[in-house]
């Protein structure tokens, strides 16, 4: 063989094991070589991270004049800094329903265990987190003893047991081949609005079909948001 037609085999091979290389998603990489915009990406927008719009259940039941949005929950691109904003949502000034941006996701699985750290191994569940859907700052830690008053007139005294059991009550998970999963715990970050959904393994998600729907309720506000399993790889494995 030629040395120049050695030599165009050679570039070929490489030009395509490059591209290859560059066609992955980017948390494909080794997690050590993780950049910033690496954990963004999987954060923001991958399989296990989910963009919805929470929605009124019934629009004519909307409330005027409310505010169009939650507050800041210390996440990228979900919502701004209004304290007052209480979970409603009203008709903005050309009389349509606002809707409400909410990031749910897949927390349990590895690659967002992994870019989160901090994030403990769910050996028994699979577990959903909402950003977005409930204001930050709004309601005082679980267990914390209730109190008559506030300095600050946007954050809620009170437990909020009775905004965690209709999470409870509302939420699931739908598989097309299999059970509907119903959640055995939800926990919320009373810091950052985030709430997370803990479902029970043992009733387990097919990894065999295309996709689950999640659904829950809050107020007069449904969430619908589509987990594509089949998308839901890393490293070659199924992770949920």
């Amino acid at each position: 063989m030629r040395p120049q037609k050695r030599f165009q085999i050679l570039f070929f091979a490489v030009a395509s094991a490059v591209a290859l290389w560059a066609a992955q998603p980017k948390w494909e990489k080794p997690v050590e070589s993780w950049t910033p915009d690496d954990v963004e990406a999987l954060l923001a927008n991958s399989p296990w991270s989910v963009q919805s719009v929470a929605v009124m259940e019934d629009p004519y039941d909307a409330k005027e004049p409310e505010v169009a949005g939650p507050p800041d929950n210390g996440q990228k691109g979900v919502g701004s800094n209004k304290p007052a904003w209480d979970g409603g949502v009203g008709r903005n000034r050309m009389g349509h329903l606002a809707s409400v941006p909410v990031m749910l996701r897949w927390e349990s699985a590895l690659p967002i265990r992994q870019a989160q750290k901090d994030s403990p191994a769910p050996d028994q569940w699979y577990v959903i987190s909402l950003a977005g859907l409930v204001p930050a700052g709004r309601y005082r830690a679980v267990g914390k003893t209730e109190t008559t008053s506030s300095s600050d007139d946007s954050v809620d005294a009170r437990n909020p047991e009775e905004l965690l059991e209709a999470f409870m009550q509302f939420s699931k998970i739908s598989q097309k081949s299999g059970p509907d999963l119903q959640p055995e715990n939800v926990k919320l970050d009373p810091a950052t609005g985030v709430v997370r959904i803990f479902f029970s393994r043992k009733t387990a998600i097919d990894p065999e079909q295309k996709e689950v729907l999640f659904t829950t309720h809050f107020g007069k506000l449904n969430v619908k948001a589509k987990f594509k399993i089949s998308a839901m790889k890393y490293h070659g494995k199924i992770e949920l």
